[in-house]
């Protein structure tokens, strides 16, 4: 059994640098306060060997060189601590956040986010203690998480050792208390007075704290001297308090400056969309649609959704969609912000037979209907819905939505008669006898009615501005023999023959 402890250092600095890779071989900084009393809270390496230092001022850190500077924003670093979470819960289904950034954790004025892990159970997917703590670290590094690793049979051991040593760390149980021993004190949550008391002692380091009497520590400085003395000699108790959040697929990210082009625009999405089709490949998910909404400078946000045919787990599908939803409606102003959403889906999973004709790919039929949308308009593309109405032929388009469902309808022996409606429905004029229609002038013809049942008489949207009115009436012709739908409209006084009966 051990604990694997993860130590991210400038966790606002990295959860800004994964998704803007053109910053990441430049200095970097991330600020936060309002102009001009900005204070510098997290910096790259190449912004250390400047000389930057936490709280140090935009002003001052300006002097340093050349440095990209950034404001924190925590909506980047949730996103970027979900993300942590996601790919750490790979390695053992027991993962504690300890500290974040985003919690208001620092230690030493250095903001950092810290996770300790279980370890047991998992020597058969991942070998011993050195592979599975390697594992971790290289997982993290794919992600452009500068992370140090430690594997250890103590949980507090575990956690001292991450923050100490870079890279990948594995002690034995054995080893625990001499790798421990060279450590400051200044590395132990220790309150002021007790660390002035240690230092007037002599004691500098965690080797020098162990091998103080217990007995004679306990009665100087209380029973914090025999927990600060069992964390130096790695043996100190630590609860592991599993967490689970909640699954969500979203991303943001804060631009330094209005952002006007589409490429540019596209550029920036493109890593969140990876990130979030690998969150949701991890769930063994697909995605059913991604929502854009985009931050405008003095104007309300711009809010765009792509919903392809069916879930896709395609990043150039779905960025290729997102980039002619975005050519057919860009926004009015300078972006200042990107967020990405995504709802999960289960992946469709379709298996065609050896004689069955072949069908068009899903993505394909996305990108003919995205084009054609951008060409005669969204509303003017999809599927045919009939309304809510009893106004003939009205209908609305919905988007497409493709079935793999097989029809159950079954055929019925009785035969009905059927009504093959004329759109547009064709002029008429109508002679009354008796206030029922008698003699029907249509197509040149002049025709004479046998009968004439109604009126069926039926109107709508009186509401709004656009009511209509009609009354139906079923004719029957004599010569030649036929049987049609007649229309009238009460306040035009128009007829039509509105269809004929098979």
């Amino acid at each position: 059994m051990g604990y694997a402890a993860i130590y991210i250092p400038e966790f606002p600095t990295l959860a800004w640098l994964r998704l803007d890779m053109s910053a990441r071989a430049h200095a970097t900084a991330v600020i936060e306060g309002k102009p001009p009393l900005e204070r510098v809270v997290s910096f790259n390496r190449a912004g250390k060997e400047l000389g930057l230092t936490h709280g140090m001022s935009k002003v001052r850190a300006d002097t340093s060189g050349q440095i990209y500077f950034h404001l924190r924003s925590i909506p980047e670093e949730k996103a970027a601590l979900e993300l942590l979470f996601e790919v750490v819960k790979r390695f053992s289904p027991r993962v504690q956040i300890i500290a974040s950034p985003v919690n208001g954790y620092a230690n030493g004025k250095q903001m950092a986010a810290v996770l300790l892990v279980d370890q047991s159970g998992t020597e058969t997917l991942f070998g011993d203690a050195r592979s599975y703590a390697e594992s971790i670290w290289k997982a993290l590094q794919a992600l452009e998480f500068a992370s140090n690793v430690a594997v250890a049979p103590n949980a507090e051991a575990s956690l001292l050792l991450a923050r100490s040593y870079t890279g990948v760390t594995r002690v034995d149980a054995k080893d625990v208390q001499a790798k421990l021993a060279p450590l400051p004190l200044s590395m132990l949550t220790v309150e002021a007075p007790t660390l002035a008391t240690l230092g007037r002692w002599g004691i500098r380091n965690l080797g020098e704290l162990a091998a103080l009497p217990e007995t004679a520590l306990i009665s100087r400085i209380g029973q914090q001297g025999k927990r600060l003395q069992r964390l130096a000699v790695g043996s100190e108790d630590h609860l592991l308090v599993p967490q689970e959040p909640s699954f969500v697929l979203s991303e943001h990210v804060e631009l330094d400056g209005p952002l006007e082009s589409l490429e540019s625009l596209l550029f920036i999405i493109s890593p969140m969309l990876e990130t979030l089709l690998r969150q949701a490949v991890n769930h063994a998910y697909a995605l059913r649609n991604v929502t854009i909404t985009l931050h405008l400078e003095k104007a309300a946000p711009h809010r765009l959704e792509v919903r392809p045919a069916v879930p896709v787990q395609n990043k150039d599908l779905l960025l290729k969609l997102l980039n002619l939803k975005l050519q057919a409606d860009p926004p009015q102003a300078g972006i200042l912000g990107v967020a990405l959403s995504a709802e999960p889906a289960i992946p469709q999973v379709a298996q065609r037979g050896l004689f069955q004709s072949q069908f068009p790919e899903p993505d394909k039929l996305d990108l003919l209907i995205a084009r054609l949308s951008a060409i005669v308009g969204e509303d003017n593309v999809g599927s045919p819905v009939l309304s809510n109405s009893f106004c003939d032929d009205e209908f609305v388009m919905a988007p497409l939505q493709p079935s793999a469902v097989k029809s159950t309808l079954v055929p019925q022996a009785t035969t009905r008669a059927a009504l093959r409606r004329f759109r547009p429905a064709q002029p008429a004029k109508v002679v009354y006898r008796d206030a029922v229609p008698f003699i029907l002038h249509w197509r040149g013809e002049r025709l004479e009615l046998r009968s004439a049942i109604g009126p069926w008489q039926s109107s709508g949207y009186w509401w709004d501005g656009r009511r209509w009115e009609v009354d139906e009436w079923d004719a029957v012709v004599s010569q030649p023999p036929q049987s049609l739908r007649l229309l009238h409209e009460p306040e035009s006084g128009s007829w039509y023959v509105g269809g004929q009966y098979d």
